[in-house]
């Protein structure tokens, strides 16, 4: 139906996204990200885990690319760390991943002592994860 082509269509855009963000071509993955979020809003709702997917990656992506995105960054990455939550609970290792970026953004962008507080419990999770 409508909702599987739509899904499917953004699956596609996410994936090229990703293979741009691959190959350093910023600008064109940002682009595909943004298409594959506006579908999968549209089609799946704002507490979809693909919505986190490709808020996640466009986060990373900011943190990687546009200096002065930072408050962007952090926007996507709050709102996939959300989503996530919301899916798996606070302990997952996806929720990590994000928590990462998070403390990667904060970082980069002068803020070493909340950075280190997303780094430390992102490794939490990770270590409980190892069973460590």
């Amino acid at each position: 139906g409508n909702v599987g082509n739509c899904v499917s269509a953004s699956d596609t855009l996410h994936s090229m996204g990703f293979s741009l963000d691959n190959a350093g071509k910023c600008e064109e993955a940002l682009e595909c990200y943004d298409q594959a979020l506006e579908i999968r809003y549209e089609c799946l709702g704002d507490n979809d885990l693909r919505v986190a997917e490709t808020l996640h990656n466009k986060g990373a992506l900011l943190c990687e690319c546009e200096e002065d995105r930072a408050d962007e960054a952090l926007e996507c990455l709050e709102e996939a760390l959300r989503i996530r939550e919301l899916h798996y609970g606070e302990e997952h290792e996806s929720c990590a991943d994000t928590m990462q970026w998070m403390g990667n953004v904060l970082r980069k962008h002068g803020d070493p002592q909340n950075a280190l507080d997303y780094f430390k419990f992102a490794l939490s999770i990770k270590q409980r994860r190892l069973g460590g």
